[in-house]
């Protein structure tokens, strides 16, 4: 029997079958800058590299390799090449100067790698760094440059078919200080979701998407590129930054790309509102999106008013508003679960008061409004649970989702009870085994309306962060507090989620207690380690913060004690959301006619703007990681910096300088250079995804 896309096994099976039947098809593109220059592979290039790299990885079949590249086609030719020699790969961020390494050396214990894979431009970096965090023993683990590996190897390579139930990648989810876990995708896990989602999302079989979703997290991967692979389209990809920088980049690759195929692209919910924001009505009327004819909004809460608003103003530029499909999914099912087909967006006011006990009640008079995040994908199964009782609910009841499939991963990296509790679920009538998402939920004639988290999981524009992570940072930020109890979670702030942190002080440290101080220590600490802004810091008194009998910090009840102001309070900081400074317009002359006391002027005084303090409390030797300020906004100062200069910039340069001085320094000494293309670089942008 031939193989098709159908009957294959894998994706190599896939990749190989469209190399040879359509080899000159392009199968990926991506732009370093979001715009401009750009790197292609047609999927006879791709299927080429891909076996040329393998046949250096035959030694280590069925052993994990660490994968450390920026985001791009190297990453991904990597990646595949993995799955090529049947390799368990494992996507990891590459670390970057002044950043810790903690959640990259927890990761590398975990999994007990054998090999290391990178490419030259990460290697320089962060080879070294490696080598100061890691032990011995790991730095004795070889690693495999792949930018040295020639094309011609491609003819040593020995053809490979990994079977089904083959471990395929370790997704990890966890951040630095807990335990990481590694969600176990087998070939068979991808190929099954793919399936569903092919048969979900009907698309024409020429569709492309178009994204800038990190290509280490499950939507950017298998949603944006091994999906549109798998039906034989293409992806069309730039980097996370590029995105950040100018929301506009994203759209205008979907309006040039969209005269020739038809488009799909999948977001989170924050991406969207920063385009209704972020692009002007004379940006507006360049765009052509009439044939963008699947966004799917998933990875975190979908806003009502965030759809409706992007629905709305962009119809002007030919918008199909039934194009806009709200999602739901996680790593622990690969990736889509459900999602509301074809139809218009289904948005249902509820009572507040029956949401708390239970029950997705309709009411007109409702201050909440619920978006369907759709029905389930076949031949998924889902229920909606009672978490105590493990009785299957009825409709309308909020309960935990519940998933089973053969999409459903097979359990988490060496954590055998864990994955017993999570994934071997059984309702209390006998049905199983089911995936226990940990997310709450109620079905209303089969469209799931996710209504919040039964675990402790934030999810923070997009990207899923622990708490245990954040409180563990935000002890640790200062001598004044106590390490062991603190309580981090997040509340909706505007239709956003924005995190709180409740703080014990120490005894001793009660007396004298700094508010300001302290407060900017934790947000800092949290902005450096986690790249997320502090919405507030509620210090209160030592031994008053809740714990359940066993020891453990109970932080629904920090939460509502927080929103009803019954913490025992010694000091409270808060973002006021009024800025104290103006934003600062860019100067009419050149930067290269600037002094440096000007340049480092209007640095600090957009820092202040976004930062709401007073600009004269911001030394020119103050780090800019130093403010509390998240990655997007240094993302963004990026792009008005280069906006100024009038030539690229390095998406990393306000991570890699030490302090606001060296940064106006360096743009100084840039601007009276000959104009050379900047580098991705390592496009972690934390804060989302």
């Amino acid at each position: 029997m031939s193989i098709t896309a159908e009957n294959a096994n894998n994706l190599v099976e896939v990749l190989r079958l469209w190399a040879e039947t359509k080899p000159d098809a392009e199968a990926l593109r991506f732009y370093p800058q979001g715009e401009g220059e750009y790197i292609r592979r047609t999927f006879a290039e791709l299927d080429q590299r891909c076996r040329a790299i393998a046949s250096k990885l035959t030694p280590y079949r069925s052993q994990r390799a660490i994968l450390l590249f920026n985001s791009g086609i190297e990453f991904l030719e990597a990646f595949f090449a993995c799955f090529y020699a049947g390799v368990v790969a494992v996507p990891a961020y590459p670390p970057r100067r002044n950043h810790n390494l903690n959640r990259l050396v927890a990761l590398v214990d975990d999994c007990q790698p054998s090999v290391f894979l990178s490419a030259s431009n990460v290697m320089e970096l962060a080879k070294p760094l490696c080598e100061e965090a890691f032990s011995a023993e790991t730095n004795a683990l070889p690693w495999l440059n792949t930018d040295t590996i020639s094309n011609s190897e491609a003819d040593n390579y020995q053809d490979y078919s990994p079977e089904p139930d083959a471990l395929a990648f370790l997704q990890y989810t966890s951040g630095s200080t807990g335990k990481p876990k590694g969600v176990m995708v087998t070939h068979g896990n991808i190929m099954a979701n793919v399936r569903m989602a092919t048969k979900a999302f009907a698309l024409p079989s020429h569709t492309y998407s178009v994204s800038w979703l990190p290509l280490f997290h499950d939507m950017g991967l298998i949603g944006s590129v091994m999906m549109p692979l798998y039906w034989g389209g293409g992806a069309i990809l730039m980097p996370p930054p590029a995105f950040l920088q100018k929301p506009l980049r994203w759209l205008q690759l979907i309006s040039e790309f969209g005269k020739q195929f038809p488009i799909a692209s999948p977001a989170p919910n924050f991406s969207y509102q920063l385009c209704v924001d972020g692009i002007s009505d004379e940006e507006l009327a360049g765009l052509d999106l009439d044939n963008w004819i699947f966004a799917l909004s998933a990875a975190e809460p979908i806003r009502a008013n965030t759809v409706e608003a992007f629905r709305d103003k962009f119809a002007a530029a030919g918008f199909n508003e039934k194009a806009l499909l709200p999602s739901y999914g996680m790593a622990e099912c690969t990736l889509l679960s459900t999602i509301r087909q074809r139809n218009d967006l289904l948005i249902k006011t509820v009572s507040h008061t029956e949401l708390t006990t239970g029950n997705l009640i309709e009411d007109s008079k409702g201050t909440l409004r619920q978006v369907s995040s759709g029905k389930t994908c076949e031949p998924q199964q889902i229920r909606i649970v009672d978490p105590q009782t493990l009785h299957t609910l009825a409709d309308n009841q909020i309960g935990e989702i519940w998933l089973a499939g053969k999409h459903i991963a097979t359990g988490y990296w060496q954590q055998q009870e864990l994955s017993d509790a999570t994934f071997n679920a059984f309702t209390a009538e006998g049905d199983g085994p089911f995936l226990r998402t940990g997310d709450l939920g109620a079905l209303d004639n089969g469209e799931l309306y996710v209504t919040g988290r039964l675990k402790d999981l934030l999810i923070i524009r997009g990207r899923n962060h622990y708490p245990q992570d954040i409180e563990y940072t935000a002890g640790n930020a200062s001598a004044d507090l106590n390490l062991d109890n603190t309580a981090a979670f997040t509340v909706d702030m505007d239709g956003e989620e924005k995190l709180v942190i409740v703080q014990e002080a120490l005894r001793s440290a009660r007396k004298n207690f700094d508010t300001d101080t302290n407060a900017r220590l934790v947000r800092n600490a949290i902005a450096r380690e986690h790249g997320i802004e502090t919405h507030a810091i509620a210090f209160i008194r030592f031994a008053s913060i809740p714990k359940t009998s066993s020891g453990k910090i109970q932080r629904l009840a920090c939460k509502q004690l927080f929103l009803h102001n019954e913490l025992n309070l010694i000091g409270l900081w808060q973002a006021s959301g009024t800025a104290v400074e103006d934003r600062p317009q860019l100067p009419q002359k050149a930067l290269s006619d600037c002094s440096q006391q000007e340049v480092e002027n209007w640095i600090i005084h957009w820092l202040a703007h976004k930062a709401q303090m007073p600009a004269s409390e911001i030394p020119a030797d103050a780090g800019l990681d130093s403010l509390g300020l998240d990655s997007v906004d240094l993302v963004q100062l990026s792009a008005e910096l280069e906006h100024w200069l009038q030539q690229p910039l390095d998406t990393t340069l306000v991570w890699e300088l030490p302090h606001i001085r060296a940064l106006a320094g360096h743009l100084l000494q840039k601007a009276q250079q000959p104009v050379a293309p900047a580098t991705s670089g390592n496009d972690e942008i934390e804060g989302f995804l």
